[in-house]
């Protein structure tokens, strides 16, 4: 795949995945929280925006982005790891829909799959601890 189609894609993947995302990340975040934590919807947001810029691979905003969702985290009372706990669940969960949702249509079932395997790694790079 060339880099401007490359990046076309991410951008589909990241428009059309986004409401799953959102819904996916409140839903894991009240198992956590509480369905009426006041932090549930900012903290859900927050780690959507962050999920964007894994997606489309904006690296300038991605390290500021996953500071936000860890102050938001700590603020709600949530352990660190239960950022990779959610972050975990989140990867799994898209590769679930873009399996099932592009199952007849093989060849963007594998450019979206690809495109959230670099998210996976790009994923386990912001989560290094600094050396």
């Amino acid at each position: 795949m060339r880099s401007g189609d490359l990046a076309g894609t991410r951008l589909d993947l990241a428009e059309w995945c986004h409401p799953v995302v959102v819904d996916y990340l409140r839903e894991l975040y009240a198992e956590r929280l509480g369905s009426g934590h006041a932090s549930l919807r900012a903290l859900s947001l927050s780690h959507a925006r962050f999920w964007r810029f894994l997606i489309v691979d904006d690296a300038e905003r991605l390290a500021g982005s996953r500071r936000e969702v860890a102050s938001l985290a700590r603020l709600a009372g949530l352990r660190p790891a239960a950022l990779d706990d959610v972050d975990q669940a989140m990867l799994a969960e898209l590769m679930d829909v873009v399996v099932a949702r592009f199952l007849r249509t093989p060849s963007m079932a594998r450019a979206y799959s690809q495109i959230v395997l670099g998210a996976a790694a790009r994923l386990a790079l912001v989560n290094a601890p600094a050396a």
